[in-house]
């Protein structure tokens, strides 16, 4: 609803995600059957509502609270409550303010489980037509059992910096840019199972500290425009985390029909990296967008670094062949990694994971402006390529859709 100056707003949204484990005992190939041997059910569910400044008065606001509830099927309920306030103060080309967010996490099971993070950012900012300058310093405090980040348990205090800065010469030819920021994890289960549907919940149910911290990820680089529809950015950059997640997958060698499952570990990693990205669009009739990064990770006292490429890419084509038709190829890219396995009961090993290649096609007919037919052609290759240890996409599959408009 639109008030003078404000808008009040409200939503209400649901997803549920029901899955499979298989046993799948791996060496090297794939040499059991995918019979599922275990399901599990996710549920969540959101409601949000919130009061924003809709007009160009000298302060802008919003202020929104929210409920979660993440539904782990046989296991827990995991309740939050999520809260912003975002106030910013604008007076000619500069601005400043302060964004705030609260999230108050429990459970209704036995372990007596209850978070509280605050993350605070106070900013100022400049803007004209050839200088962008944003600079502010985030506060992350979380409050609950399990922190690992001091000698107290209870408390984690996490500052990071949200520099950015933005130069454009030669008439917007040439830009130089640079930007530091930092991040930390909140340590809810949501969070938990969202780096792999597969890990055991029971362990994410007690596995209570704060995930990943990242003190500094800081970036480098610069944009050419060479034609007006053409921009081309090269770049570098460095990133230190503390807590980085990888994955030990649990294969049980004696049994392979042993629904197999994964183990969170922690460790801390240094990421440097180069890469370049291309946009380009020729009237409104073809777009391309493509990128690749090169990585360099090191691991403190020189542990194998897990779950991370060394280098990916990416590249999509849209092509409007007129009002009514469009195609597009989008292609994915990831290089080798390794997968920490524990195997029983033979003991840990490192095993090497197939570089992925997914390469795509679909295309879009508009009936009108409110009615579009969709067919998409996914992993056409066939290629079976490697998710986690033991666990592959899916073949070459279609999926033929309707959207509406309403």
């Amino acid at each position: 609803r639109h008030f003078s100056g404000a808008d009040l707003y409200f939503g209400v949204e649901g997803a549920n995600e029901y899955f499979s484990y298989y046993g799948r005992n791996f060496d090297g190939e794939i040499i059991t059957s995918n019979t599922p041997i275990a399901t599990q059910n996710l549920w969540n569910v959101n409601a949000k509502i919130g009061l924003r400044s809709t007009n160009n008065a000298a302060v802008q606001y919003r202020i929104q609270t929210g409920y979660t509830a993440y539904i782990v099927t046989d296991y827990t309920i995991e309740h939050q409550v999520r809260s912003h306030l975002d106030v910013t103060w604008n007076k000619d080309n500069h601005s400043a303010g302060i964004k705030a967010y609260v999230q108050n996490s429990l459970r209704n099971d036995s372990t007596g489980w209850n978070k509280h993070a605050l993350r605070i950012e106070p900013f100022y900012a400049f803007s004209n037509k050839t200088l962008h300058l944003h600079v502010g310093v985030n506060v992350d405090l979380n409050i609950g059992t399990g922190q690992q980040l001091s000698s107290n348990k209870n408390i984690a205090f996490a500052p990071s910096p949200n520099i950015k800065l933005e130069w454009s010469m030669m008439d917007n030819i040439f830009t130089l840019y640079t930007h530091a920021k930092g991040t930390m994890g909140l340590g809810s289960l949501d969070e938990y199972l969202g780096y792999n549907r597969y890990l055991n919940i029971s362990e994410g149910i007690a596995f209570n500290q704060a995930r990943a911290y990242t003190p500094i990820d800081a970036q480098l680089g610069f944009k050419i425009r060479p034609i007006k529809t053409m921009l081309i950015d090269i770049y570098g950059g460095y990133a230190y985390m503390l807590n980085a997640c990888h994955m030990e997958a649990k294969v049980d060698t004696l049994n392979p029909y042993a629904a197999q499952d994964f183990s969170l570990k922690l460790a801390n990693y240094q990421r440097w990296k180069v890469g370049a990205s291309l946009h380009y669009h020729y009237r409104d009739i073809i777009e391309l967008n493509a990128a690749g990064n090169y990585y360099v990770w090191n691991a403190e006292k020189d542990m194998t670094v897990y779950d991370r490429p060394s280098w990916d890419a990416h590249a999509r084509l849209d092509v409007h062949i007129d009002s009514k038709w469009s195609v597009y190829s989008e292609n994915q890219f990831v290089g080798r990694r390794w997968a920490y396995v524990m195997k029983y009961p033979e003991g840990a090993s490192a095993e090497k994971l197939r570089p992925t290649i997914s390469l795509n096609i679909g295309g879009q007919y508009s009936v009108n402006n409110w009615l579009h037919v969709y067919l998409q052609l996914n992993n056409y290759l066939n290629r079976k390529n490697d998710i986690f240890y033991g666990y592959q996409s899916q073949g070459c599959h279609f999926l033929l859709g309707v959207k509406y408009k309403f």
